[in-house]
């Protein structure tokens, strides 16, 4: 009898580790970052586009939540990290400013 009671715990403990599985997080996707030249620029509008070195534009726009590491200005190069919007400007994150 208590041959077959440890081997059903053991099925038992088994069976919650396999449930608890599916439930870890999976690895998160990695932050899209885009460096290039500010060619467009508006505060008003909370939007500035990035011309990256392969001459492709990609427009940003910014929230109360975008950490900016220096001041954003029409011709400057920058580090973006954003978060990839489909028929929207992309939502910057992060902007740094590079020498």
């Amino acid at each position: 009898m208590e041959k077959f009671a440890v081997k059903y715990r053991w099925l038992a403990v088994v069976a919650l580790v396999a449930a608890a599985a599916p439930m870890r997080a999976a690895p998160a996707e990695k932050t899209p970052v885009l460096t290039g030249v500010v060619e467009e620029y508006s505060a008003a509008q909370h939007r500035f586009v990035v011309k990256d070195e392969t001459g492709r534009q990609v427009a940003f726009t910014w929230t109360r939540d975008t950490k900016f590491n220096g001041v954003v200005a029409t011709g400057a190069k920058v580090s973006v990290r954003y978060t990839p919007q489909d028929k929207a400007p992309n939502v910057a994150q992060t902007v740094g400013i590079l020498k």
